[in-house]
């Protein structure tokens, strides 16, 4: 075991230098990119030296193939985006959200499933970027923490990115682990009922998201 760990040393530093640098606020995410493939080529062509002109040029082309696979699912799913803005529609889900009998939980499960049936054929960002000013009000006025929101409605909103037919995160593990979609979906079914049961575990229990706020604040 203590063999394993010293020959793979480096490659297992770097998440701790990827975690140091963006919770300590020496690095932006772009720049830990960019840090992150510098590091990589350091350390394949340096120490292990197994980083040849081959494998780079088959690494580049696998990497131009799966980012332009999810770059061209978000392009897709942007024009849907803009035809929900100019329809006012997320205005119009957040208005019959906020006239729902039952009080901040039945909102919260309401937004949970408006969100997760939105991310099947549209980017997360793109709902993060577009619902977060109009539902985060409505949440304050129900007397709802901002953070417990923030929290339930990131996971919420990111569960699409691992389920057809917009799945970004999807596409991407097909695509390395060179299996189709059907394939992909069935084995997925368990994990994604858990990840729903998660998201309703802290609906309910707002306590599992903020104990670490009050203790720290």
């Amino acid at each position: 075991m203590f063999g394993a760990i010293g020959a793979g040393f480096w490659a297992i530093l770097f998440p701790v230098i990827l975690l140091v640098g963006l919770r300590s606020g020496y690095f932006t995410p772009s720049e830990i990119g960019a840090l992150a493939v510098t590091y990589a080529l350091a350390i394949g062509i340096v120490v292990y030296r197994e980083l040849s002109r081959g494998s780079f040029g088959a690494a580049m082309s696998d990497t131009v193939a799966d980012v332009g696979a999810v770059m061209l699912l978000i392009a897709v799913s942007a024009p849907l985006s803009y035809v929900m803005i100019l329809e006012r529609a997320p205005e119009t889900v957040a208005t019959a959200i906020a006239g729902m009998p039952g009080g901040l939980e039945v909102a919260m499960i309401a937004i949970v499933l408006a969100v997760v049936l939105s991310g099947f054929v549209i980017d997360a960002t793109v709902l993060i970027i577009m619902l977060t000013p109009i539902l985060l009000p409505m949440i304050r006025t129900l007397g709802g923490d901002p953070v417990h929101f923030g929290i339930v409605f990131i996971i919420a909103a990111t569960i699409g990115n691992f389920t057809p037919p917009v799945g970004a995160a999807m596409y991407a593990v097909c695509s390395i682990l060179n299996c189709s979609v059907a394939d992909y979906s069935r084995a997925a079914v368990p994990l994604f009922l858990a990840v729903v049961l998660v998201v309703l575990a802290l609906v309910f229990l707002p306590g599992l998201v903020l104990f670490l706020p009050g203790l720290l604040l």
